[in-house]
């Protein structure tokens, strides 16, 4: 464990105990799991840089105050896996800049947009009616499908990977061929009042699962959620993490893509997840997901219940 490690680890036992927090409050707080943080502070493992920055981050001046740090390099949005690997995250903000750099924007890419306040979490009720008014103002029946690739949100522009040729061979093929799985898109603010942006989309991917990422990425956009930290520290890069706004710009995008009403029919119907998803064109996990969202999984399988006679 080097010294840098050794002193994180330190300022985090120190602030946790003093706030009276346990592990698990901790995890909660910072979107690091209570396995990683309990390995963490027994001296069984060391925390990735992802880790680092959401702890750096939790510990705010007092992580100065004991000499630690980290660049802010970007503000972006990743529709990525959580612990994405620096190489992938470099790439992508290579990314980021040529389409800054294409689209006309000049300024450091590090400074912050102007954000809206905290986001407020939402129920599912109100998620719900936020895709039913969506889908409304497109025009679209209760059970019509719905191609987001065709979606077009003012402001914002989608780019291909594979089909961006600013972008030039060696870049695609990195996003593309070798770290394809690590990632399915990326919001750039094209401002910093948040009315600009464009949308990278890893078009490697399924058209199904295309569908289901532009569609979460535009409702990150829509809702005003915070852009995630991209930041170097130590010898690589990691980045912040939002659990609730990841939860409900996927649910938005499950349930603009899969309507609840259309849902509720074709499981009254006894339609297989199978053909829910191709008469939507979606995945049938993305469907399973929206089953068991609504409470319907029992009756989709057909699993009765009953009292018994005692």
């Amino acid at each position: 464990m080097n010294s840098f490690e050794k002193r994180l680890i330190d300022a985090v036992r120190r602030k946790r105990e003093a706030e009276g927090l346990s592990i698990r409050a901790l995890s909660a707080l910072v979107g690091v799991s209570f396995s990683t943080l309990a390995r963490i502070e027994r001296g069984e493992g060391l925390p990735d840089n992802n880790s680092k920055i959401r702890l750096l981050e939790w510990l705010g001046p007092e992580a100065e105050e004991t000499g630690l740090s980290f660049d802010n390099v970007a503000f972006v949005h990743f529709r990525a896996a959580k612990n994405v690997r620096s190489p992938t995250v470099h790439a992508l903000l290579r990314a980021a800049e040529l389409i800054r750099k294409h689209t006309g924007v000049s300024g450091e890419a590090a400074s912050a947009p102007a954000q809206a306040g905290e986001a407020i979490a939402a129920s599912k009720e109100e998620l719900e009616k936020t895709a039913e008014r969506f889908r409304e103002e497109l025009g679209l029946s209760a059970d019509e499908p719905l191609d987001s690739l065709r979606v077009e949100v003012e402001g914002t522009r989608l780019f291909k990977l594979t089909e961006t040729e600013f972008f030039g061979r060696a870049l695609v093929d990195r996003l593309s061929l070798v770290t394809c799985d690590e990632w399915s898109a990326m919001s750039v603010p094209l401002n910093y009042t948040d009315d600009l942006w464009a949308v990278l989309l890893n078009d490697c991917h399924t058209v199904e699962r295309q569908r289901v990422t532009v569609m979460e990425e535009y409702w990150h956009i829509l809702l005003g959620h915070k852009l995630t930290k991209i930041a170097r520290v130590a010898d690589g890069y990691g980045r912040t993490y939002d659990q609730a706004e990841e939860h409900d710009a996927f649910y938005l995008a499950s349930a603009t893509l899969l309507p609840r009403a259309a849902i509720l029919d074709a499981v009254s119907r006894r339609m297989t997840s199978a053909d829910i998803g191709l008469t939507f064109g979606t995945s049938s996990e993305l469907v399973d997901y929206r089953i068991k969202r609504l409470g319907l999984w029992r009756e989709h399988i057909g699993k009765r219940v009953g009292l018994s006679s005692d």
